[in-house]
C-alpha cells in the first residue's frame, strides 16, 4: 500500500507544481495532516471501507469545495472514486516525503544519554547537515540506557557514538 500511496503523492503533487500550485497545496497538505491528527470521526470516515465511493464524494465536496484549491478537490474526488480515500494517511506521509526530498531535507533520530542543550542540538544539526550536504530536520530524545554519548539515525544510517556500545566492543574485543 505505502507504493500506492506514493504514486499518488507524487502524481498530485507534480501536477500542482506543474499548475504553480504547489505552494497552496503544500499549506492544504499540512491542513489535511492536521485534521487527520484532531479530528478521529473525518479519519474513521475516509477509511471506510462501506460507505459508496459516491456519498464519500458528495460529502469531501460539501466539505471542502470552495475552500481547497480545484487540483486538490478534483484530487479528493479521484480517491473517493478509486476507492483509494482510505489511503489518505499515507498519501501524506508519503507527500511530506517527497517535498523534503524535493526541498533537500533529511530527518535525523537523535537519542541520548540526557537532554542535548540547545548549543549541542545546534553543532550537532550543523555536522550532519556537512555530512549530508542536505537540511536536517532533527527529533531528540531521552534514552538513559545509552550512559552517555548519542546515536543519530539519519535514513538507513546510524551513527552511534554511545558509552554503551562502545563499552559493548570493548567486552566483545576482551572475549575473544
Amino acid at each position: 500500500m505505502k507504493d500506492i500511496a506514493h504514486r499518488y503523492a507524487g502524481a498530485w503533487l507534480e501536477a500542482a507544481a506543474e499548475r504553480e500550485l504547489l505552494e497552496p497545496v503544500r499549506g492544504e497538505i499540512a491542513a489535511f495532516e492536521q485534521l487527520c491528527r484532531d479530528s478521529e470521526p473525518f479519519v474513521e470516515f475516509i477509511t471506510d471501507k462501506v460507505i459508496p465511493a459516491d456519498v464519500k464524494q458528495r460529502i469531501l465536496g460539501e466539505l471542502f469545495e470552495g475552500k481547497v484549491q480545484d487540483i486538490t478537490l478534483n484530487f479528493l474526488y479521484l480517491l473517493a472514486t478509486r476507492r483509494r480515500a482510505r489511503l489518505m494517511p499515507e498519501i501524506l506521509e508519503s507527500c511530506r516525503e517527497i517535498l523534503d526530498e524535493w526541498d533537500g531535507i533529511v530527518n535525523a533520530d537523535v537519542s541520548s544519554a540526557v537532554a542535548l542543550t540547545e548549543t549541542q542540538e545546534g553543532g550537532l544539526r550543523s555536522s550532519l547537515e556537512a555530512l549530508t550536504g542536505k537540511r536536517i530536520r532533527m527529533k531528540t530524545g531521552v534514552n538513559p540506557e545509552l550512559i552517555g554519548g548519542f546515536v543519530v539515525r539519519v535514513g538507513d544510517q546510524v551513527f552511534d557514538s554511545s558509552l554503551a556500545t562502545q563499552l559493548q566492543r570493548v567486552r566483545q574485543s576482551l572475549a575473544s
